[in-house]
């Protein structure tokens, strides 16, 4: 039997575990870890969810979250969650968070695809370091 071909996928918010939306990974995901985007090329802001942004400079900040390995299945209830709510599929490198010197993973990430500004400081995004993350 062929093993079910699986991809990458990099959570940062409510999909990560303890989050409201983690069920939607079912029991098919995998856990690899806590890993963060390669590239400080994005930002994140509180919209009572995160919402994870693409800058078009290199000043941004990089986004701390955890890395799944899940199925075809998976992947399609979490890409139909995702897209109803405006986000969309792009693909990162990531790397483990204490070994940042490894080779990058590259992983299926949901972002917005419209830059916002923020109207108000949060609680929920904290940013350490150049790196944000989602703590709810």
């Amino acid at each position: 039997m062929r093993e079910v071909d699986k991809s990458n996928l990099f959570v940062y918010g409510t999909l990560k575990k303890g989050g409201r939306l983690h069920s939607v990974l079912g029991d098919s995901s995998e856990f690899l870890g806590v890993f963060k985007t390669v590239e400080d090329k994005f930002d994140m802001h509180d919209y009572g969810c995160p919402i994870m942004v693409p800058l078009m400079e290199d000043n941004g900040f990089k986004i701390k979250g955890e890395l799944y390995k899940v199925t075809p299945e998976c992947m399609a209830r979490v890409t139909a969650v995702e897209c109803g709510a405006g986000y969309v599929p792009f693909i990162v490198d990531v790397n483990e968070k204490n070994y940042p010197e490894g080779e990058p993973l590259k992983a299926i990430a949901f972002i917005y695809p419209t830059p916002y500004t923020t109207t108000g400081v949060s609680d929920r995004v904290e940013e350490k370091g150049g790196v944000k993350e989602w703590n709810d």
